[in-house]
């Protein structure tokens, strides 16, 4: 469902929005529930509380003129149940066509536009759900930036917002809320909104649980489906008509070696996609923390964190403080079997491959440390510490206050 907010400040075009799901959960029809399939010698402490077992899908979108697409997490040992369901609505009787994706799945049903409500009967029981509307025209010929985000400071999401307008020429924002409580989605939209050169923004709020990590870097990534559901959820609902779309979080800021937007070499490229690497920058003890503003903001920093090598898996040397890639896109020419992930485009050759023309900032200090504790300081060392001279010259082309 799609909300305007109460608050006086949403534009009167409309251009600034906050959007809801139409969710189903179990337990408002079933007793049945998700089962992880994580081995129990390799669950945390918080592992149950942390694993969405009553979602049965985030929201049900209508992606075309026929088609509905329901965004969900795996369905597990709900698949048969799943599977046999069938969906009624104005335009007759259907059964679903299911996309089983990494950590995700969607269920594709052929209903026209103006067919809402759907009801939905099989062995898991009887629910009635709407259908979110397509949103794609509102971000048509836009450069968006989307993100997840759950109580960053709203001073470090519209610095986020200020320098991918001034460096990159982004003008609109996409922002899937995950259950926030230091603010409300009408704050961060009037927030938003009060950006200039921002022709457009969604708060989308996705109360989701975002599920468990896992075990290391490697070994049993299985459970954490909220993020992987929000981006395929946001390329259908939001971004088919976008001109280009950056993947990116509120502590990342991509820089360019030649100056030229990262949405433009997407935009200009033969494959619509560029990929590239990231650094951290970290926080260092120089004597002048306490000085510092609180909260500290991204131009609070430049110093790179030193590399460390060592071998990887494969017996390969690589350097162990390095980022994972992240993206930007055309939506309109990622092919439609592909799903969009975190730090890659599943099923598309050309994410295999990374850029040199574009690198991202990662900042230590720019997050609540909700993964691990990622911000303790370390003493200045002027042999292996030293500044980010690109990144500080691409502070300098963005207005911090507007």
């Amino acid at each position: 469902m799609r909300l305007a907010s109460k608050s006086p400040v949403v534009a009167t075009d409309n251009r600034h929005v906050i959007c809801r799901t139409n969710s189903a959960s179990l337990s408002d029809f079933t007793d049945k529930r998700r089962e992880a399939t994580r081995p129990l010698a390799f669950r945390g402490e918080n592992f149950d509380r942390d694993f969405d077992s009553n979602t049965l899908f985030y929201d049900a979108v209508q992606v075309s003129k026929s088609k509905i697409a329901l965004f969900a997490p795996p369905f597990f040992n709900l698949a048969r149940d799943v599977a046999t369901t069938t969906f009624i609505s104005g335009a007759g009787t259907c059964k679903a066509w299911t996309r089983q994706l990494d950590r995700h799945a969607q269920l594709w049903l052929d209903i026209p536009e103006n067919a809402s409500p759907v009801q939905a009967l099989g062995e898991l029981g009887s629910f009635t759900f709407s259908v979110s509307p397509n949103e794609s025209e509102m971000f048509r010929g836009c450069r968006v930036i989307f993100t997840m985000s759950k109580d960053n400071p709203i001073e470090w999401i519209l610095d986020w917002v200020r320098f991918n307008r001034d460096v990159h020429g982004a003008d609109a924002v996409l922002i899937y809320d995950n259950g926030s409580s230091a603010y409300d989605s009408a704050t961060l939209s009037a927030a938003l909104r009060s950006i200039a050169g921002i022709r457009c923004s969604v708060v989308m709020e996705w109360p989701f649980k975002y599920g468990p990590q896992g075990a290391n870097s490697w070994d049993h990534w299985d459970s954490d489906f909220c993020q992987l559901g929000a981006w395929e959820h946001a390329r259908w609902r939001f971004l088919q008509h976008a001109r280009s779309a950056m993947n990116s979080d509120i502590d990342e800021l991509v820089l360019s070696k030649n100056g030229k937007s990262v949405f433009e070499a997407a935009e200009q490229s033969w494959t619509g996609l560029v990929r590239y690497r990231g650094r951290w920058i970290i926080g260092i003890d120089d004597g002048l923390r306490d000085d510092m503003r609180i909260p500290h903001r991204h131009a609070d920093f430049s110093i790179f964190m030193p590399p460390k090598y060592e071998l990887s898996r494969l017996v390969m040397r690589r350097d162990a403080n390095a980022c994972l890639p992240k993206w930007t896109v055309v939506p309109g020419r990622c092919p439609t079997h592909a799903q969009w992930h975190v730090h890659s485009i599943f099923s598309w050759w050309t994410s295999y491959f990374c850029t040199k023309d574009f690198s991202f900032r990662h900042f230590r200090e720019i997050g609540s440390n909700w993964k691990y504790q990622r911000t303790n300081r370390v003493p200045f060392d002027p042999s292996i510490h030293k500044a980010d001279q690109a990144l500080l010259q691409a502070f300098q082309r963005v207005d911090w206050e507007n």
